[in-house]
């Protein structure tokens, strides 16, 4: 790579000694070597991971609670919920060409972006604005420590895990008393507002919740976002893509204890024009790209997730602007920095 940049160096140093012409460095970087685009596709995985955990008196939910209900195991189990896809351009070695302008060039400067993908001719560069991602927010259901129970003396000092099942259960139907009582305004005091009312019977929701938990188990969710980068080179047919397993999420695609996440690549062929073999050939000054439209598609082996077209610029034709075209007076060339597409020629 050293050595790369070093000869880099070395030949932009001797087009400049060579052209004789006075080129303008600015801020948008405007050097003699550019490079074409490649586009990166970005596959963005939202996972919900669940996890059970039963609670400390599952045994004794059918009898105090009635319910048969509950989680009896620990475990966790991971879902796909989405997946998206987004691009970004990256710059193609394979596709690196310099420009050399001639003694009479009216280019006064050729522009890239920070990665080196070219921007324009005589064009101001122009920086690129940058989409805020939003992260996934992570979802979960609240702790609550299992071993502070609001149980009495008799209960706690039983040292039996029947009686204080027994003790919890009759919490429970306590403070469902309690709630219909105020509901049915047939307690002595009742909430002087309907703030305190709230707040009252949001801590007896609460309070029931984590009571009965003890005895169903609780579920906990949370939602996982993983990225995934992968470079289509060539058409693509059911390529292992990611792995999705049950017990530990996304893996790797060699991992076999996964189920396995396909990506298809299929470029539409560009048709390539007839040239006339008696005209006289133009010396190319600079390249630009026609980009394929290529249709990228995910599935899980049966059903499609995500399945759209996209212009690939590594799949698309490269095409020369001659120097008598680039070099006219007063000339603006712009190019699509992700596509490697001309824009506009003023």
């Amino acid at each position: 790579m050293k050595k790369l940049y070093i000869l880099s160096n070395l030949l932009i140093l001797c087009l400049l000694a060579n052209a004789q012409t006075s080129f303008s460095i600015s801020e948008g970087q405007s050097v003699l070597v550019y490079s074409l685009p490649k586009t990166e596709l970005c596959i963005e995985i939202t996972t919900e991971k669940v996890t059970e955990k039963p609670g400390i008196f599952y045994r004794y939910s059918e009898r105090y609670l009635a319910t048969k209900k509950v989680v009896t195991d620990e475990k966790t189990i991971y879902n796909i919920k989405s997946i998206n896809l987004k691009t970004q351009s990256v710059a193609d070695p394979a596709r690196t060409f310099s420009f050399v302008p001639t003694k009479k060039s009216n280019v006064s400067h050729l522009s890239v972006n920070k990665k080196g993908i070219l921007y324009g001719i005589n064009t101001p560069f122009v920086k690129e604005e940058k989409k805020e991602v939003e992260t996934p927010k992570l979802t979960t259901m609240d702790v609550v420590p299992t071993d502070l129970l609001p149980l009495g003396e008799e209960y706690m000092m039983a040292g039996s895990e029947a009686k204080m099942a027994e003790g919890a259960a009759k919490q429970i139907y306590r403070i469902r008393e309690s709630r219909m009582g105020i509901l049915t305004a047939d307690v002595e005091h009742l909430p002087a507002d309907g703030s305190s009312f709230k707040t009252v019977m949001d801590g007896l929701n609460k309070l029931e919740k984590n009571l009965t938990e003890l005895f169903i188990g609780k579920k906990t969710t949370e939602i996982i976002s993983k990225k995934i980068y992968f470079t289509p080179s060539s058409a693509t047919k059911d390529e292992v893509l990611f792995r999705l397993s049950a017990f530990n999420g996304i893996v790797s695609k060699d991992d076999l204890s996964g189920r396995p996440f396909y990506i298809n690549v299929i470029p539409t062929a560009i048709p390539t024009a007839v040239s006339d073999s008696r005209a006289k050939k133009a010396t190319p000054a600079l390249y630009y790209i026609q980009p394929a439209s290529t249709q990228i598609s995910i599935s899980d082996g049966l059903n499609n997730i995500y399945n759209e077209k996209l212009d690939i610029p590594q799949f698309g034709k490269v095409i020369p602007l001659s120097v008598d075209f680039v070099e006219q007076p007063n000339i603006k060339i712009k190019f699509d920095t992700k596509t490697g597409r001309l824009l506009s020629v003023e």
